[in-house]
């Protein structure tokens, strides 16, 4: 039993005084070692024990939480607030009044951080927060600019990991998103300082961190299956989000209209040469219902082109207006 009581507070004094070994060189000049944001959707019956966990995960280290409400139609704001009442010293409850989505949520967080490192958290504790210490000690061994936190097997819907997957690999292929990233990331300061300069409406903050973090590693963490409520990501949102990421941070729909005006003058060249033996080699009457038909295949695919043109023209048209991308109803700090 002595032996226990022993082994429990070596434990806990090795847990206190990490924070303090390596605050030495990791954290100095910064006003908290961690700042942990967390996008907040309907999550009232979990937002209290998240706030725990981590409180508890980080003992021996300064942290500031910043929960960020993205119009929860819950009483999500009200246990926000009650938390802040309870822990002024190291809550931020922002209150958006609009929802804008998890990208944006977090975009609005890093605007109020001001820890060493930027820890990116979900509010359903499928990622328990002790697992922030995990990434940090993967982040300091490689001395990484972003690591992310990735899952031997996702606890999620098939549906959504296959979408997932697919998608993952258009971007990795096509722009500057890791393939296994996911929300779950610890993020040097600088990077997180770059990130923050830019003006987007419709943000992927994994994009946006690729583009600036020199390296980037991962680390196998554990992920549960969710206990309280349903994802906010419903399947037409999914395919909206990617949709709009397809828009804003590559360039495949513009060499999608390339590769069909060269389809289509393809299959014109066919069709033609096939109405033209019609014509004079077997001598058949064509009448107007090839003609309507080239028009319409013609117009169908011309009309498709524009509306790609026309939507990176509104992001743009977004962009330079210097319309704010979301409008924060209340900030508690």
């Amino acid at each position: 039993m002595g032996q226990q009581l022993y082994t429990d507070k070596q434990n806990k004094d090795t847990s206190s005084n990490r924070g303090i070994d390596r605050g030495l060189s990791i954290f100095k000049k910064h006003d908290f070692d961690f700042s942990i944001i967390v996008p907040v959707y309907n999550s009232s019956k979990t937002l209290k024990k998240l706030y725990g966990l981590v409180k508890e995960a980080l003992i021996g280290f300064s942290f500031q939480i910043i929960f960020v409400n993205d119009k929860s139609i819950d009483n999500s704001w009200l246990e926000l607030e009650s938390l802040h009442q309870e822990n002024p010293e190291n809550v931020i409850a922002i209150n958006l009044e609009n929802n804008i989505g998890q990208h944006l949520a977090l975009f609005c967080g890093m605007q109020l951080a001001k820890g060493a490192l930027i820890v990116t958290l979900d509010d359903d504790l499928q990622i328990q927060p002790k697992e922030i210490l995990k990434i940090f000690d993967k982040q300091k061994m490689e001395n990484a600019d972003l690591v992310y936190g990735i899952f031997p097997e996702k606890k999620h819907s098939k549906i959504r990991n296959v979408g997932s997957k697919f998608f993952g690999k258009i971007f990795s292929t096509y722009a500057s998103t890791p393939r296994n990233g996911s929300s779950f990331k610890i993020i040097k300061r600088d990077v997180v300082d770059s990130v923050i300069e830019h003006n987007h409406h419709n943000v992927y903050i994994d994009e946006l961190l690729g583009w600036y973090s020199g390296k980037t590693d991962f680390v196998e963490i554990e992920h549960n299956t969710r206990q309280v409520g349903d994802s906010g990501y419903s399947f037409l949102k999914l395919v909206k989000l990617a949709l709009n990421l397809f828009v804003n941070y590559t360039a495949l729909p513009l060499k999608m209209i390339t590769f069909l005006g060269l389809f289509s003058s393809l299959v014109s060249f066919i069709i033609g040469g096939y109405f033209l033996y019609q014509k004079f080699v077997i001598g058949a009457a064509l009448g107007f219902t090839s003609l309507i038909v080239s028009i319409f295949f013609s117009t169908g695919l011309i009309l498709f082109s524009l509306g790609i043109i026309g939507e990176y023209i509104s992001r743009l048209f977004l962009i330079q207006t210097g319309k704010p991308a979301y409008k924060i109803k209340k900030i508690l700090k």
